[in-house]
């Protein structure tokens, strides 16, 4: 199964509420039914991604891991992926949340994800699973099957299911059940309708809506008013539309921090209308700043992946596009905020103040960069 839709639409809920059914009725009939579940948002590479798998099994079933993280090869860690899942399962599904951030340390090479799911989905057919295997990826990118390997999608083959933004009605009911959360009559009438619209009209996402309700009571508590009223929505909407991104960059890590500001520095300070900014030419910002900085360098392939991460922030959103004829692809980043907010959040976090300094420096690489981009 292929699950894909946008962040906050309750794919992660629904395979694990399905998933424990299924649990739940093989056991009421002696069978063993294993759920493997992973995020590879965190995981670099393949052979990361197999070991978690093994590590995920081990701790399920209790048993030893029986394989060192590194010093083995990839092959000898599937080989204890199924020696697990054949003594401990009679049918089994891998689980692969945000499958499309498992990028690998690659060139021309196919994804790891495309790797992984060739392996997985054809374990059965190969007899390396006794059982049944079923895969299901997740992933907030539509386009997410366009970079997999042809043997891979014969193999994988999934039936698609889309999760689209809640509506507001959606949302509503969503709310209605986070209701008793209050006192009885804390809520005016139209503070449920409010915050449905709010959330359905910016992102779909409830697990958003249910911040901004939340944020709504703590408003109305931190005053001591009796009741949530409308201000309280609206007050708490322009807070997090305010803070939202930049509380969010205080968490990342310095090289995330690096990747996000380098591509800010593109969509900034371009001289170009507009302010996408193309994968190839933020990677180059970035080598120059980290050149700059005496930073450690991440691969090309690594960059694009920390920054398509933010995309699940709400920093930025991503779309692939083409270059033509022989020009292959490549990610393109827009912004949703201001994207010099963000630069100057992160100069006060890091070292990154050297680079501040020389805006003029900066801007004539950005803009070199563009037009070596756009020949």
């Amino acid at each position: 199964m292929l699950l894909y839709g946008p962040a906050g639409t309750g794919k992660s809920l629904i395979i694990g509420a399905v998933t424990q059914q299924i649990v739940d009725l093989c056991q009421s009939k002696g069978e063993r039914f294993g759920v493997v579940n992973i995020n590879c948002q965190p995981i670099n590479t393949l052979d990361q991604a197999v070991f978690e798998l093994v590590q995920t099994v081990a701790n399920d079933v209790d048993a030893e891991v029986g394989v060192p993280e590194t010093g083995v090869s990839t092959k000898r860690k599937y080989r204890r992926l199924y020696e697990l899942i054949n003594e401990h399962y009679d049918s089994v599904i891998f689980i692969l949340d945000e499958i499309d951030l498992l990028v690998g340390r690659r060139t021309n090479e196919e994804p790891a994800y495309s790797k992984l799911l060739y392996q997985l989905s054809r374990a059965s057919n190969t007899n390396e699973i006794e059982g049944q295997v079923s895969v299901a990826a997740l992933t907030n990118d539509p386009k997410f099957m366009e970079d997999i390997d042809g043997r891979a999608e014969s193999s994988f083959n999934p039936r698609d299911v889309y999760f689209p933004d809640y509506d507001a009605n959606q949302l509503r009911q969503i709310l209605e059940n986070r209701r008793d959360a209050f006192r009885p009559n804390a809520l005016t009438d139209d503070v449920l309708p409010l915050v449905s619209a709010f959330a359905a009209q910016s992102h779909g996402d409830a697990r958003k809506a249910i911040d901004l309700f939340r944020g709504a009571g703590d408003l109305a508590d931190e005053r001591d008013d009796e009741k949530v009223r409308e201000e309280h929505v609206r007050e708490s909407q322009e807070e997090i539309d305010k803070d939202r991104s930049l509380k969010l960059i205080e968490g990342l890590t310095t090289q995330k921090k690096i990747s996000l500001y380098a591509t800010a520095s593109v969509a900034y300070l371009s001289n170009l209308s507009g302010s996408s900014v193309p994968s190839p030419v933020g990677f180059k910002v970035y080598q120059w700043v980290t050149d700059e900085i005496d930073a450690d360098q991440m691969t090309r392939e690594t960059y694009v992946k920390y920054v398509k991460e933010l995309s699940t922030y709400g920093l930025i959103s991503t779309a692939r596009k083409s270059r033509g004829r022989g020009g292959g692809m490549y990610m393109e980043f827009t912004f949703t905020g201001e994207p010099e907010a963000m630069m100057n959040r992160i100069v006060d976090d890091t070292r990154l103040g050297a680079i501040a300094d020389q805006e003029d420096i900066l801007q004539s690489v950005v803009n070199a960069q563009l037009r070596e981009f756009h020949k």
